[in-house]
């Protein structure tokens, strides 16, 4: 049975970068460091998204839309299969870069999912991809009328796989699920269950931020097509609070002392204070939608412009919320490619399944795209 879904139409309606530079909105930083750019596991995570992209001291790793898994070296933006098997196709279950759906990394291994006869199950291999065994399985749902059901969405975070799982909506009284799977020791827990109102489905993966011990994910109504944003405890495994009447435009959320930081539909780059309860728009976007992502001294949006999806613009602030600058974005195709992950040294581009092009962090007054190395005809990595 396959298990991924594609990621949703605002996602997946991405955006190339025009070869062009910052507009001048405020004084021009000191050239940016590896500091600049780093995203705390303990505090936030922009590639625990669904996105299966880890960087590691080994090197940086993503799974691809054909399932090979590719590796760059340190420093690096050469990504090769992960591979090191002669005159292999690198397309079948005897490949090491091959496999079915995620790719996660924790405590000196990656991990990822296959679909045995009785569901979903973690996989454990070492950097190389090779010497895979099975951690566990994860659970097969039952509907009432007796038919198994396994499909979901994942992400890995800290030493966990996350499962969101599809709602069975041919029961007569059926909602989301999440289950929380321990890389280690292969046990696992459900998520917030008593919490989880009866006839919502998930926005998946794609949705979930998770920081530090919190899990905030979006819940849509299926009947009443109302969305609420959920925050999650994973101390607890109980949804601490809801924040209603959460626009299905809004992104999802960044926690840092206590505040939460996203972008809201109809208003702009937000702040809420989880003790207050007060939310201030601290920079005003007249945009559809938008994505922001959160390091350690800059914010960098990707927003869809119009309804129909057909202008897209970056920006880049400081902390401060102070505009370094933005760019407009161009179709290659019929697609934007989408930002993807964020290295010490590059934003990496999606589209059409891989990883295409990249902007060079080393100096933010040129956010020139820049396509990625041709590794098409190169040596396979292990």
């Amino acid at each position: 049975m396959k298990i991924k879904r594609i990621l949703s139409a605002t996602l997946a309606a991405a955006m190339l970068l025009c070869c062009c530079a910052l507009t001048a909105c405020a004084s021009k930083p000191a050239a940016p460091t590896s500091a600049d750019f780093e995203v705390q596991p303990g505090a936030y995570r922009y590639q625990d998204m669904g996105d299966f992209f880890v960087e590691t001291e080994q090197g940086q790793y993503y799974l691809g839309w054909d399932q090979i898994i590719r590796f760059a070296e340190p420093g690096s933006r050469a990504f090769y299969p992960l591979c090191n098997k002669p005159n292999c196709g690198h397309g079948g279950d005897n490949c090491n870069a091959y496999t079915d759906y995620g790719l996660g990394y924790w405590n000196g291994h990656l991990y990822t999912t296959t679909y045995g006869d009785n569901g979903p199950v973690v996989q454990r291999m070492d950097m190389d991809g090779a010497n895979r065994r099975e951690v566990g399985q994860l659970p097969v749902l039952t509907a009432v009328d007796g038919a198994r059901h396994g499909s979901g969405e994942l992400l890995f975070h800290n030493g966990s796989l996350f499962y969101m799982y599809d709602a069975i909506e041919t029961d007569p009284e059926w909602s989301m699920s999440i289950y929380q799977f321990d890389l280690e020791t292969g046990k696992g827990r459900w998520l917030f269950q008593e919490d989880i109102p009866l006839f919502t489905y998930s926005y998946g993966s794609s949705y979930v931020n998770i920081c530090g011990d919190d899990f905030f994910f979006k819940i849509a109504n299926g009947v009443t097509g109302e969305c609420s944003y959920a925050l999650g405890s994973l101390k607890t495994g109980r949804v601490e609070a809801t924040l209603p009447d959460w626009s299905d435009r809004n992104s999802g959320a960044m926690e840092q002392d206590g505040v939460l930081y996203y972008f809201k539909a109809d208003a702009g780059l937000c702040e809420y204070d989880r003790v207050t309860g007060v939310e201030t728009v601290r920079f005003p976007m007249d945009t559809y939608t938008a994505f922001p992502c959160y390091t350690r001294n800059y914010i960098l949006v990707r927003s869809t412009d119009t309804e129909d999806f057909e202008q897209c613009t970056l920006w880049v602030l400081d902390r401060d919320y102070n505009l370094l600058g933005k760019a407009p974005q161009e179709k290659i195709g019929r697609w934007f490619p989408q930002p993807y992950a964020i290295t010490a040294n590059s934003i990496y581009f999606w589209l059409n399944g891989k990883i295409t092009h990249y902007i060079d962090t080393s100096d933010l007054s040129n956010l020139e795209l820049l396509p990625m190395p041709d590794t098409s005809n190169a040596r396979a990595h292990g």
